[in-house]
C-alpha cells in the first residue's frame, strides 16, 4: 500500500485550522479570565514561564473551576472507590461463579492499574479543560511498566473532527520538539534540511512537528502491518510538509483520542462548556473589582493641593510625615477632590457576579451538604435536594461515560490483554461481549430515583396488605431486592444468587415439615394419653398398647 501523499494530510490540515478559527477568540479570552495556566495558542511558547494572571483580579471563576474539576474527579471516577463494574448484561450468566470470579478479578485489576499509574491525575486535567473550555483531549498509550499512560493536550494545541454518527475521528496534535529530540526520533536522514542545520549548531531549537490520527480509508485487511491499520498516525513538520517531509507514518488499532465535550450544538465538532456562559459575568467581575480599588485609593489617598513651596517635598505627604509650613501656607494643604463614594453597592455586584459564577460551575452542587450545615432539614428533604441538583448533571454524564471514560476503559482492557495481565477467560464468557456499569458517586446518585420508587412502593403495598393480604402477590420481592441492590451499587458477592435461594427455600419448606409432622404427631399421642385413664373398654386398651412406645 502507497504511503499518504504529503500535499493531501496538508490540505486537510488547513481545513481543520480554517475550521477552529472562529473558536480562537472566545478560548483566549476564556484562557484569560479563567483558566490562565491553560491553553496554547499561535504565536506562544508552552515552555517559557511568564505571568499568565495579568487580568485575573478576582479569581473566583478560577476557584469555581478547580471546585468543579475536583467534584467530577470524586463523583465520577474517584481514586478512593470502585467507579466501574464489568458485565456482561446477562444477570444469571454474570452469576456464574466462574465468570463472576473472573470479572471481579478483571475490575481490581484494572482499578490498581488506574490507581498506581497517572491516570487520575489526568484525568483532573481533563475536567479542568472540559467544563471550562467545551472540550478536553487526552491521548492513550500503552506502557511497559503501568500498562497505559495518559497525555493530555491543551486547548490551542490540537484539531478534531466527527465521523458521521458525532464521534470524533480525526485529531491534528501540534508539538514543539528541539532538533535533538526529532534527530533522536526519527534519524537524520528524515528531517529537513533546516532541522539539521540547527542539530549541528544549536541543538536545543524548537520546530513545530504535527502528529495526524484519522481513519485509514484505503487499506488491505488482511495486513496487520503498521500502515494497514484502521487509523493512521503520521508526524511531519509544520513548515515542511510542502517539500514532502513527512517523519513517519504508522498506524493504530483503535483511535487512541479521548475527546469528551461538554455540550455540542449546530453540527460542530467543538464543545461549549460552563466557561463560555461564565465569560461574561467573570469580566465584568475584574471591572468591578478594579472600580472597587480605585474607590479605596480616592478614600484613603486623595489627590492634594499644596503649595508650589513644597515642591520637590512631596516625600514629606506619606503617612506620619511632618510638613513644614509658613503661616497661611496650612489652609492651602487639602484634598483636590472631596471623594465620598460608598463602595457598598460595587461590592454588592461583586458578590452577585462571584454568585453567578458558582451556578455556571455547579459550585452549589459539590458544596451542597457543607452549605446544609446549620439548617433545620431533615435527612429526607437533604437527599431529595441532593438528587433534584444531581438530576442536572444528568446529560453532562452521558457524555462523560461514553466520550471519556468508555474509551479509558476499553483501551485500558486492550493493553491488559497485550500485556498478558487478564485472566484465563471462562468457557462460559467465550464469544461474549463485555460492557461497562458505572456505579461512582454521581452515577448511583442519577439511579437513586429508582430506588427511591422501589421503596416508596414496597411500604405502599405493606399499607395495602393490612386490609387485602393477597396485594403481597403482586409484588416480586425477589426481584425488588436484586434491583436495589443495582441501584444502591451493593458487590454482587453479598446477593444470594437465585439458584441458591431456591436451594434454601426448600431446604427450609422441608424442615418446616418435617417439624410440622413431629409436632402433629406428638399432638395426637398426647390426646391419646389424655384419653387412657378414661377407658372403659378393653378395645380402647388394646389399641393403646399396640401403639409405638416411642411415642
Amino acid at each position: 500500500m502507497a504511503l499518504t501523499d504529503p500535499r493531501e494530510i496538508q490540505s486537510r490540515f488547513e481545513f481543520l485550522k480554517q475550521q477552529r478559527t472562529s473558536w480562537e477568540g472566545m478560548w483566549r479570552d476564556i484562557r484569560d479570565y479563567i483558566l490562565p495556566d491553560f491553553g496554547c495558542f499561535d504565536g506562544e511558547d508552552p515552555t517559557e514561564g511568564q505571568k499568565r494572571y495579568r487580568r485575573v483580579i478576582n479569581a473566583e471563576a478560577t476557584n469555581s473551576a478547580d471546585i468543579l474539576a475536583a467534584g467530577l474527579l470524586s463523583g465520577v471516577s474517584s481514586p478512593s472507590r470502585p467507579w466501574l463494574r464489568l458485565t456482561t448484561l446477562d444477570g444469571e450468566l454474570d452469576q456464574a461463579p466462574d465468570v463472576k470470579q473472573w470479572l471481579d478479578e478483571v475490575q481490581r485489576t484494572m482499578m490498581l492499574i488506574f490507581a498506581k499509574g497517572d491516570v487520575y491525575n489526568q484525568l483532573h486535567q481533563s475536567y479542568l479543560e472540559l467544563p471550562v473550555f467545551g472540550q478536553a483531549c487526552t491521548i492513550a498509550r500503552p506502557h511497559p511498566d503501568r500498562v497505559i499512560n495518559l497525555q493530555n493536550l491543551t486547548i490551542g494545541e490540537y484539531w478534531i473532527a466527527e465521523d458521521q454518527y458525532g464521534a470524533v475521528d480525526t485529531l491534528y496534535r501540534k508539538m514543539a520538539m528541539t532538533a535533538k529530540q526529532m534527530i533522536q526520533t526519527w534519524g537524520i536522514e528524515r528531517v529537513s534540511e533546516e532541522v539539521r542545520t540547527a542539530y549541528r549548531t544549536n541543538p536545543f531549537q524548537r520546530f513545530n512537528v504535527i502528529h495526524a490520527i484519522e481513519p485509514r480509508w484505503e487499506r488491505d485487511e488482511m495486513k496487520r502491518d503498521a500502515i494497514n491499520k484502521p487509523w493512521k498516525s503520521i508526524y511531519f513538520e509544520e513548515n515542511a510538509i510542502t517539500k514532502g517531509h513527512v517523519l513517519s507514518e504508522s498506524g493504530f488499532d483503535d483511535f487512541p483520542a479521548m475527546c469528551p465535550r461538554w455540550m455540542t450544538a449546530g453540527g460542530s465538532a467543538y464543545g461549549r462548556g460552563c466557561g463560555a456562559k461564565a465569560l461574561g459575568a467573570a469580566r465584568n467581575l475584574q471591572r468591578l473589582e478594579t472600580r472597587v480599588a480605585t474607590m479605596v485609593d480616592y478614600l484613603s489617598d486623595p489627590p492634594m493641593i499644596y503649595p508650589d513651596s513644597m515642591v520637590g517635598n512631596l516625600d514629606l505627604f506619606r503617612p506620619s510625615g511632618r510638613i513644614p509650613v509658613s503661616a497661611g501656607e496650612e489652609a492651602l494643604i487639602r484634598p483636590a477632590i472631596q471623594f465620598t463614594s460608598d463602595p457598598s453597592p460595587v461590592e454588592m455586584m461583586i458578590a452577585k457576579r462571584e454568585s453567578q459564577i458558582q451556578r455556571f460551575f455547579y459550585v452549589n452542587i459539590f458544596q451542597m451538604l457543607a452549605s446544609s450545615i446549620g439548617d433545620e432539614r431533615t435527612a429526607t428533604e437533604v437527599a431529595a435536594l441532593e438528587q433534584e441538583k444531581v438530576m442536572m448533571l444528568g446529560p453532562v454524564l452521558e457524555r462523560l461515560h461514553s466520550e471519556l471514560l468508555d474509551p479509558l476503559v476499553t483501551s485500558t482492557f486492550n493493553f491488559m490483554v497485550e500485556q498478558n495481565k487478564v485472566p484465563p477467560i471462562p468457557d462460559e464468557l467465550q464469544g461474549k461481549s463485555l460492557n461497562v456499569e458505572y456505579i461512582s458517586i454521581l452515577a448511583e446518585a442519577q439511579k437513586s430515583a429508582s430506588a427511591q420508587g422501589i421503596i416508596k412502593l414496597s411500604q405502599e403495598i405493606g399499607l395495602l396488605a393490612q386490609i387485602n393480604p393477597s396485594v403481597l402477590d403482586k409484588l416480586d420481592v425477589d426481584k425488588a431486592v436484586d434491583e436495589l441492590a443495582d441501584l444502591n451499587g451493593v458487590s454482587p458477592s453479598l446477593i444470594v444468587s437465585g439458584e441458591r435461594v431456591a436451594l434454601i427455600r426448600k431446604a427450609r419448606q422441608q424442615q418446616q415439615m418435617q417439624q410440622q409432622q413431629i409436632a402433629d404427631t406428638q399432638a395426637m399421642a398426647s390426646a391419646m394419653r389424655d384419653l387412657a385413664p378414661a377407658a372403659d373398654s378393653q378395645g380402647l386398651k388394646e389399641v393403646m398398647d399396640s401403639m409405638p412406645q416411642g411415642l
